[in-house]
C-alpha cells in the first residue's frame, strides 16, 4: 500500500512539475523580447528560456492488468504491476551560442519508473571548457519463484519422501531489489594536454530468498535475507604529451556482504522414510556470513602513430584484491538421523541400530563456525602493433600476458551435543572440533599472441586472415585439514599431506572472413573460427570449438531492405572424472542461429518491420549419475554397480548422458500506420515456440543412460498502441497488450501457465515541439 502511495504521489508531482513548465514556457513565449537578431542557423524545434533552447517531453499515465494462472511465472517473467508509471521523458537544454552559463548542454532521460519493474534515469551536463558530468541510475527487481527450480521430487511416494513436491514453487526463489549508479566527473573536457576524471559507482542488493539446506538426515527449506553494498571509486587523468597519448586511472572498490537466517521450527523432507522414520524438524536456525572485500586497482595505457604507418597501443593493469569472512551456524532439532546418534558412540555408520533404539533424536546444539580470508594479486599487460603495409594491406599483432596468484586460508570449528532415548534411558552425547586450518594457493600465468592481415582487394572486396596462439601454466598447492569431512570420528582428525600440482598447456585457433558486394544493393559478410580455447581453473581439455557466421543484407528498393544472418557454433568440452581419460567424459554442444529481417517503408505513412529466427540447441554431458529406484530382480543390473548398504534401492550408471535440447521458433511483426495527420497506430506481434526434445523419452536406466531436459513452450504477445496528436504541446496514447504463455507437461510438476492482459493509457506533454 505504501509502495502504491509513493507511486502515485511521484506521479503527480511529475505531473505538477510537468504542467508548471508548460505554463512558464508558454508565458516565455508570449512575453519574451529577442535581445538580438536570431541567427539563421539556430534550431528550428526548441522553446526559448532566456539563454537556452529547451526540447523536452515527459509521457506518464496508468498501466491496468490481469492475470490468469500462474502468477508466479507471470512475475517471474515480467513483474509488471498495475498502477501509475513514468513511460518515458526527457529534457535536452542547450545554450544559444554565447549565452552559456553553468552549463552549455544538459540532457536527462528517464524511463520505467512506477509500476515497472525496471527504471533507468540518465543524463549528462557539460561546460565545455570546465567540466563535464554524465550519470546514470538504474534499479531492478528480480523476482524468481517457478515450481521447476530445485523441486526434484515430482513423483510422490511416501516410501520415497516424507512431503509431496511443491506444485506452486520449488525450493529456491528470490525477491530482491537491484539498485546500481554510475556517476563521471571529467575536468577541463577539451584540454588536449590534460584532462581529469573522478568517478563513483554504488550498487545496493537486498530482498529475502528461500533455499535449501540439508542436514540431520532431512531436507530443509527456509527463508533468507540477502544484504550486500559495494562501492567503486575512481580517479585519474587523461591527455597527450607530443605525439603520445596517455591515460591514468586508479581505483577503489570496497564490498560488503551481511545476508543472514533466523528462523524457528521447521519441517523437513527425508529421502526416505522407510530407512530414516520420523522427518527431522529443526526447532532453531541461525546463519550469519558476514562478509568484507577490497580491490584497489591501477590502469595505464599509452598510444602513438609513428611515421602515419606504425600504430602501437600499450595497457598494464595492476589490482589486488583482499576478502575475509567469517560463518556461522547455531541449529536445534528433533529427530535427528540415527546415523548421526551412531557415529557419536563409534559404531558403524551403516547400517544404523533399528529404531525405536536411538529414535527420537533431540540435537541440543549443531554448530559450525568458519572463518577465512583470501588474497588475489593480478597483473594484465598488452600491446598491440598495426603496420600499415600499404594502402591496401594492413597487418596486426597483439601480445597479452596475465599472472594471478590465489591465497586463501579458513578454520574450522564445530560442536554437536544430542541426546538419545531407549525406553526410559537418556543418553547425551557431545563430540567437536576446533582450530581445523586449510590453506590452498593457485597461480596462474598465460601468454597470448594474435597476428591478423587485412588485404582490401578494391571497394567492394575485402579478407582477413589470423592466428591466435596460447600458453597457460596453473600450480596448486594445498595444506591442512579436509574441511569437507567436519572433522572425523573415533579418530582425532589429521593434516592430509601437502598436495602440490602442476599443469601446461598450449592453444591454437585459426580465423577468417570476408567482406564482398557482388552487387551495389547486395552485401555479403563471412567470418570463421577454428581451434582450441583453454578452461580457466579447471584443468580439463581444452574446448575444441568451430564457429561460423554469415550475413546478407539485400536492399531491393530504398525502402525496401532484407537482412538475413547464419550462425554455427560447434563446441566440444572433454573432461576427466575420477582419473578417467578425457576421452570418455564431457560435454559436446552445437547450436546454429538463423535469424532474418524485412525492413519496408511503404510510404510516408506505412511502414513494416517483420522478420523470423530460430534457434537449435544440442547439448550432450557425459555424467555419472544414480538412479532411484533399483527394484529386486532389475534386468538392468549387470549392466550397472549396485549400491549396497542405504543405496541398497538405488543404481549407479557408470556411464550415462546428459541431453538438452531446444528448438525455438520466433516471428515478429511491428507496423505504424498514420491514419491521418493528428492519428498514429501501432501494432505489435510476438511469438516464441520452442518445441524442445519433440518425442524423445528419458532412459537412466538405459545402456547408457539417457536424462533429458528441455522447456518447451509456446510465448506470444500481441500489441496495439493509438497515438492521438492532441495538439503541439500534448499527444494521448492508449493501448493493449497481450501475454500468453504456455509450457508442456514435460516441463514440471505443473504447467505454469498464465495469460496476463495490459491494458494502459498516458500523456505525452512537449516543450519545444513544432508543428
Amino acid at each position: 500500500m505504501k509502495s502504491r502511495t509513493r507511486s502515485i504521489f511521484a506521479a503527480m508531482v511529475l505531473s505538477l512539475f510537468a504542467l508548471a513548465s508548460l505554463a512558464n514556457a508558454q508565458q516565455s513565449d508570449s512575453s519574451s523580447k529577442p535581445t538580438k537578431p536570431p541567427d539563421s542557423a539556430a534550431v528550428e524545434a526548441g522553446a526559448d528560456a532566456g539563454g537556452y533552447t529547451v526540447i523536452s517531453s515527459l509521457e506518464f499515465g496508468y498501466r491496468g492488468t490481469a492475470v490468469d494462472g500462474d502468477r508466479n511465472k507471470y512475475n517471474s517473467d515480467l513483474n509488471y504491476k498495475a498502477g501509475p508509471r513514468v513511460f518515458d521523458s526527457s529534457l535536452l537544454m542547450k545554450a544559444k551560442e554565447g549565452d552559456g552559463g553553468f552549463f552549455d548542454t544538459l540532457l536527462v532521460t528517464g524511463t520505467g519508473f512506477g509500476a515497472d519493474p525496471n527504471g533507468q534515469v540518465r543524463w549528462k551536463m557539460e561546460n565545455s571548457k570546465w567540466y563535464r558530468f554524465e550519470g546514470n541510475y538504474r534499479r531492478f527487481k528480480y523476482f524468481r519463484f517457478l515450481n521447476n527450480l530445485a523441486n526434484p521430487n515430482w513423483v510422490f511416494s511416501p516410501a520415497q519422501f516424507s512431503v509431496p513436491p511443491n506444485p506452486v514453487t520449488g525450493d529456491h526463489g528470490y525477491d530482491a531489489r537491484t539498485q546500481l549508479g554510475d556517476f563521471d566527473l571529467t575536468i577541463l573536457p577539451k584540454n588536449r594536454f590534460i584532462r581529469f576524471n573522478v568517478g563513483y559507482s554504488p550498487e545496493r542488493f537486498s530482498g529475502p530468498a528461500f533455499t535449501s539446506y540439508h542436514v540431520g538426515g532431512g531436507e530443509f527449506n527456509f527463508l533468507s535475507e540477502l544484504k550486500s553494498r559495494a562501492d567503486d571509486y575512481r580517479v585519474g587523468a587523461e591527455g597527450e604529451i607530443g605525439p603520445v597519448d596517455w591515460t591514468f586511472l586508479q581505483g577503489f572498490r570496497r564490498f560488503r556482504d551481511d545476508s543472514f537466517v533466523n528462523v524457528g521450527p521447521t519441517p523437513g523432507a527425508n529421502l526416505n522414510t522407510t530407512i530414516n522414520p520420523p522427518a527431522a524438524q529443526l526447532t532453531s536456525f541461525t546463519r550469519n556470513e558476514p562478509a568484507r572485500g577490497t580491490v584497489d586497482f591501477t590502469r595505464f595505457s599509452a598510444h602513438t602513430l609513428v611515421a602515419k604507418r606504425l600504430d602501437i597501443t600499450g595497457r598494464i593493469i595492476y589490482s589486488k584484491a583482499k576478502s575475509h569472512f567469517t560463518s556461522t551456524e547455531n541449529f536445534t532439532g528433533i529427530n535427528w538421523n540415527p546415523r548421526i546418534a551412531a557415529s557419536f558412540t563409534g559404531a558403524p555408520a551403516w547400517p544404523p541400530p533399528q529404531p525405536p533404539s536411538v529414535t527420537p533424536n533431540t540435537l541440543n546444539l549443531g554448530q559450525y563456525n568458519l572463518t577465512g580470508d583470501s588474497e588475489r594479486p593480478n597483473t594484465l599487460g598488452d600491446i598491440a602493433a598495426t603496420w600499415l603495409v600499404t594502402d591496401r594491406l594492413r597487418i596486426s599483432n597483439t601480445f597479452r600476458v596475465e599472472d594471478f596468484k590465489i591465497d586463501g586460508n579458513a578454520v574450522f570449528a564445530d560442536f554437536f551435543s544430542l541426546t538419545r532415548r531407549s525406553g526410559a534411558t537418556t543418553d547425551t552425547d557431545t563430540i567437536g572440533f576446533s582450530n581445523l586450518d586449510a590453506h590452498r594457493r593457485t597461480e596462474y600465468r598465460k601468454y597470448q599472441n594474435i597476428i591478423e592481415g587485412d588485404y582490401q582487394f578494391n571497394a567492394t572486396t575485402a579478407v582477413h586472415l589470423g592466428y591466435r596462439y596460447g600458453r597457460r601454466r596453473i600450480v596448486e598447492a594445498f595444506e591442512g585439514y579436509n574441511l569437507g569431512s567436519n572433522g572425523t570420528f573415533p579418530n582425532p582428525p589429521t593434516k592430509d599431506p601437502s598436495e602440490r600440482e602442476e599443469a601446461e598447456n598450449n592453444t591454437h585457433a585459426i580465423f577468417g572472413g570476408f567482406k564482398a558486394r557482388p552487387y551495389k544493393n547486395w552485401t555479403i559478410y563471412f567470418d570463421a573460427e577454428h581451434g582450441t580455447a583453454d578452461n580457466f581453473f579447471t584443468r580439463i581439455g581444452n574446448y575444441n570449438y568451430t564457429n561460423i557466421r554469415a550475413k546478407s543484407r539485400y536492399a531491393f528498393k530504398k525502402n525496401l531492405l532484407l537482412n538475413m544472418a547464419v550462425i554455427t557454433r560447434n563446441n566440444a568440452n572433454p573432461s576427466e572424472i575420477a582419473g578417467v581419460s578425457i576421452e570418455n567424459f564431457g560435454v559436446a554442444t552445437k547450436s546454429r542461429v538463423f535469424t532474418s529481417s524485412l525492413d519496408w517503408t511503404a510510404s510516408s505513412r506505412v511502414t513494416i518491420n517483420t522478420g523470423y529466427n530460430y534457434n537449435w540447441v544440442n547439448s550432450d554431458a557425459v555424467i555419472d549419475y544414480i538412479f532411484t529406484p533399483a527394484r529386486a530382480g532389475d534386468p538392468f543390473a549387470g549392466r550397472h554397480a549396485i549400491v549396497s548398504g542405504p543405496s541398497a534401492n538405488q543404481i549407479i550408471v557408470p556411464f550415462g548422458h546428459s541431453l538438452y535440447y531446444m528448438r525455438n521458433s520466433f516471428f515478429f511483426i511491428d507496423t505504424t500506420v498514420q491514419l491521418a495527420p493528428r492519428a498514429t497506430v501501432f501494432t505489435s506481434y510476438r511469438v516464441n515456440h520452442d518445441n524442445g526434445q519433440g518425442t524423445r523419452l528419458a532412459d537412466p536406466t538405459g545402456f547408457p543412460g539417457t536424462l533429458v531436459s528441455s522447456y518447451p513452450m509456446t510465448y506470444q504477445s500481441p500489441e496495439v498502441r493509438l497515438a492521438l496528436k492532441l495538439n503541439r504541446r500534448l499527444d494521448w496514447n492508449f493501448g493493449y497488450q497481450y501475454y500468453n504463455y504456455n509450457e508442456s507437461k514435460l516441463v514440471g510438476p505443473r504447467p505454469q501457465n498464465y495469460h496476463a492482459h495490459l491494458p494502459y493509457t498516458s500523456l505525452r506533454i512537449y516543450i519545444g515541439r513544432r508543428e
